[in-house]
């Protein structure tokens, strides 16, 4: 399929339909990222690391699993994110990753990662830096208030309970907002479901492999292929 397609497919929706509800999703990259990278429920490590074959996920795909046809319409698919730029390696696999994102429609937003000093819990104690995600939680939180004029029904995909305080101001500022939460595969979320009243969503081995990108993404303009966009090579194929 062709990156033309594929952007249209992203981007097609019932525009001024007032008897669509309008959806947006707000995703927290690393922590879909590390439910595929480690499954805490694995027998052995070859299981613990039975879904890192699925990293090459299309997310307008798998967040339309959970989108009604018939009722409600995806507006909008926002992907937020780290670079990790410790590591060239890391960071051009990410930067792929995030380039085949925005052929679908995907909106990114980018935080950042910060070094902080921590002791060693071993019989060391020494102190030794660790890069720590900084500003993805407050972006999100930002997104939900900065773009609620933009959705009748808000699916926010993670299963960090920092977002529980954010949920519950969402709602108490706007009553008639609908709120879901995804959650990433082999993960609980139990204070964010209760957050939204019950309302979730699981992600399931099956959504994954259905919802895998094509490689390679054949690159566009002006109807001729310019470029191919490829899957990193030591990421596992399903």
């Amino acid at each position: 399929m062709s990156t033309e397609k594929l952007q249209a497919e992203a981007t097609t929706v019932t525009q001024d339909n007032p008897n669509k509800i309008r959806v947006i999703a707000l995703i927290d990259g690393f922590n879909l990222y590390h439910s595929l990278e480690r499954f805490d429920g694995g027998i052995d490590e070859p299981d613990r690391a039975r879904y890192q074959k699925y990293k090459w996920l299309c997310l307008w795909s798998l967040v339309k699993r959970f989108v009604a046809p018939v009722t409600e319409e995806l507006v909008s698919v926002e992907y937020f994110t780290t670079l990790p730029t410790w590591d060239d390696a890391k960071k051009l696999r990410h930067q792929t990753y995030i380039s085949a994102q925005k052929l679908r429609g995907v909106n990114v937003t980018l935080g950042e990662f910060k070094q902080k000093t921590v002791p060693c819990r071993a019989s060391c104690k020494q102190e030794f830096a660790i890069n720590v995600e900084k500003q993805t939680d407050v972006n999100i939180a930002l997104a939900m208030n900065h773009l609620a004029a933009q959705y009748d029904k808000l699916l926010l995909l993670t299963a960090d309970s920092d977002q529980v305080p954010t949920i519950n101001l969402l709602k108490k500022m706007h009553p008639t907002k609908q709120v879901a939460v995804i959650i990433p595969v082999g993960r609980k979320a139990k204070e964010l479901k209760k957050a939204c009243g019950g309302s979730a969503f699981k992600i399931t081995e099956e959504h994954l492999s259905q919802c895998q990108l094509p490689n390679p993404i054949p690159i566009m303009k002006e109807g001729r292929q310019v470029a191919l966009l490829v899957k990193p090579t030591v990421w596992p194929v399903p």
